[in-house]
């Protein structure tokens, strides 16, 4: 199979998934959730959402489902994030029953999640140009009160992560409340873009340079990195914003960091090909995602934390990686489709392996966060599509204008 026809079925595949574990009832409350993973049918995560409305784009642009279906799927969407999915002050709840909307048990109210959502409802918007859809995404992005997670800290403006009412709540650590903080540069870029217009512009831009600017090196080049060295810190935002045509407001290029943070990734694991069969040239990838031992987050240097390997290769992130390294990845990709048959399914390419347990393991699993990055990149890499709807949106050009993002 040439690489145009792997790429296309790739995305077909990331599709099909999409479209077989969204909620698709019409008189269902929970009308367009999707599943955290396939491992767990009835539990949708809101952050799954914001691929899905991404993928109905895509979707339309590549014959895949009528226009007409996709505008009307994603119009009921919204009326589920604007009425019937669990919410505080706006932020959503991370994990919601795909049939009701409701909170599952006492899971946090995540700021990070809530803004992957809000990514894919702002480039629906941009998409369908639908009045309908334009009103409820405004409503869905006014209702985020934002305010409510700034505070300070030593003089610096930061984000909450996450709130949680509940003595015995999911991340709750004592006291009932605001959970930990978005002080490190890590994937919640996108937060800063969203409340840029729904605080004051002097405390958007005291947000934004909040976070931590770390240094790591790679080839003598340096990366800002995140604690742990994840991959997918490295994509989560940049899967929308098309931060090859912006830089930040200090002149930081976001699009080569996410380069240098992939380059790095894979020659970790070439480093420890010695330890680890799995990882060589092309077979690299260390993230979040699928392991033996369950939902994993692994990083590689260069972080602030050591970290461990662990032998598992996430392949839908190295595929993330496309628009920064497509050599590497391409070869990544052609590779593990000729020589690990066990990793392509009726969705494409499944989430990982790992050759260093005994007997070797293959996921047959698949995180939507991970698909939906993985298919939105790759549509990047052939077209552009999302970076440039969700980029060009009023929204966000409001918000890189206050930021004082620039364009090349």
């Amino acid at each position: 199979m040439d690489t145009s026809t792997l790429l296309h079925d790739e995305l077909k595949g990331s599709f099909a998934f999409f479209l077989e574990h969204t909620n698709l009832d019409p008189a269902s409350p929970g009308f367009g959730l999707t599943v955290d993973s396939t491992k767990k049918r009835q539990t949708a995560s809101i952050a799954s959402v914001g691929f899905t409305l991404s993928a109905w784009v895509i979707a339309v642009e590549r014959g895949f489902m009528p226009r007409q279906r996709a505008q009307q799927i994603t119009r009921q969407t919204l009326h589920t994030l604007l009425h019937h999915a669990s919410h505080h002050r706006g932020f959503f709840a991370h994990f919601l029953d795909i049939a009701t909307g409701a909170r599952i048990g006492k899971c946090e109210y995540s700021t990070i999640d809530t803004a992957l959502c809000l990514n894919g409802v702002i480039t629906a918007a941009a998409y369908f140009q639908d009045a309908e859809v334009t009103e409820l995404a405004q409503q869905l992005l006014d209702r985020v009160d934002w305010p409510f997670i700034v505070f300070e800290r030593d003089g610096i403006t930061l984000f909450r992560m996450a709130y949680n009412p509940d003595k015995d709540g999911d991340y709750v650590n004592g006291a009932p409340g605001f959970i930990y903080r978005w002080g490190m540069a890590a994937e919640q870029k996108m937060m800063y873009l969203q409340a840029a217009e729904h605080v004051d512009p002097a405390t958007a831009r005291q947000l934004y340079h909040g976070f931590s600017r770390d240094i790591g090196l790679y080839d003598g080049q340096e990366i800002i990195i995140n604690p742990g060295g994840n991959l997918f810190a490295y994509q989560f935002s940049e899967a929308w914003l098309d931060t090859a045509r912006y830089l930040d407001p200090d002149g930081i290029d976001w699009f080569n960091n996410g380069r240098l943070a992939s380059l790095a990734n894979r020659s970790f694991c070439i480093e420890k090909a010695h330890e680890f069969p799995t990882y060589h040239a092309n077979s690299w990838g260390i993230s979040c995602g699928d392991s033996p031992w369950g939902y994993d987050v692994s990083g590689s240097t260069p972080s602030l934390e050591p970290p461990v390997p662990n032998g598992t290769v996430s392949i839908l992130a190295a595929l993330a990686s496309l628009p920064f390294v497509p050599t590497e990845t391409l070869a990544m990709m052609e590779h593990i489709y000729h020589q690990v048959p066990q990793l392509w399914g009726p969705y494409g390419f499944y989430e990982s392996y790992n050759l260093a347990v005994v007997p070797p393991w293959y996921s047959n699993a698949i995180y939507a966060i991970n698909k939906g990055c993985s298919m939105i990149m790759i549509e990047n890499y052939l077209s552009g599509l999302i970076w440039n709807t969700y980029t060009n949106s009023p929204t966000i050009q409001k918000s890189l204008e206050i930021l004082g993002f620039s364009r090349r």
